[in-house]
């Protein structure tokens, strides 16, 4: 009966690891496409920041931890998904000196 439950047991904690390892990598997928839906851009202007700010950080201008912390915050919120990334992104960036416009 003790070995059936720790066999049980062991089983739950390897399922546990593995569901927050793909909760992890699918947070950690980060382009213009998944921003897009998840934050719910509306316009031109609001798809054409999140593809500069994609392009910027590909291109190791912008670090993706500013993008990454960000997008995270933003998608959160229950309005303005948008309007909190853009603001998020441009003040993490002006604080190490680089301007996101």
């Amino acid at each position: 009966m003790a070995r059936n439950t720790l066999l049980l047991t062991l089983v739950a904690v390897i399922l546990l690891m593995l569901c927050q390892r793909q909760v992890q990598a699918s947070d950690s997928r980060l382009d213009a496409p998944t921003i897009k839906a998840a934050l719910r851009t509306t316009d031109m202007e609001e798809e054409g920041f999140v593809e500069r700010v994609v392009e910027m950080m590909d291109g190791g201008e912008l670090p993706r931890k500013i993008v990454h912390s960000a997008f995270l915050w933003a998608k959160r919120k229950p309005k303005n998904r948008f309007q909190y990334f853009k603001r998020a992104v441009i003040v993490l960036a002006a604080r190490q000196g680089i301007t996101v416009s």
